[in-house]
Order: C-alpha cells, then structure tokens, then sequence
C-alpha cells in the first residue's frame, strides 16, 4: 500500500525527492492531489504533487529526506 510521504509540492521538487529516492532502491509514485484535479497538461512542471512511497519503505524514506534537508 502506498502512504503519503510529501504533500502539496510543485512539480520540480518531486521530481528531484523521487530521483533521490529511487536511486537509493525506494519505487516513488507521484500524483496530483484529488482536491485540485487538474495535472500538468495544463500547468506544466508547475503541477502541485503528491509523493507517496510504500509503507514498508516509508520510514527509510523519510531518514533520507530528512537527511537531505539537513545538509
């Protein structure tokens, strides 16, 4: 089961997170919230994103984010 682990990010961010996670072995899924309905095909890379992972990968992920920001 996927859980959310970055909410209400632009398009970019995501992109980067998810680069960051996969090459440290973690599936990333992305997706626009429910709420706003509309995706990139019209607003380009300036989409706001969801970023969910796997729970079982969930707490890895979040040490690497965490991690990251702290750098």
């Amino acid at each position: 089961m996927w859980k959310i682990l970055k909410s209400h990010i632009n398009d970019f961010e995501a992109q980067m997170i998810k680069q960051l996670l996969e090459s440290n072995g973690i599936n990333v899924l992305l997706k626009a919230p429910k709420e706003i309905g509309i995706g990139s095909e019209f607003f380009g890379n300036g989409t706001i994103m969801n970023l969910y992972v796997n729970e079982e990968d969930y707490n890895v992920a979040k040490q690497i984010l965490e991690n990251r920001e702290a750098e």
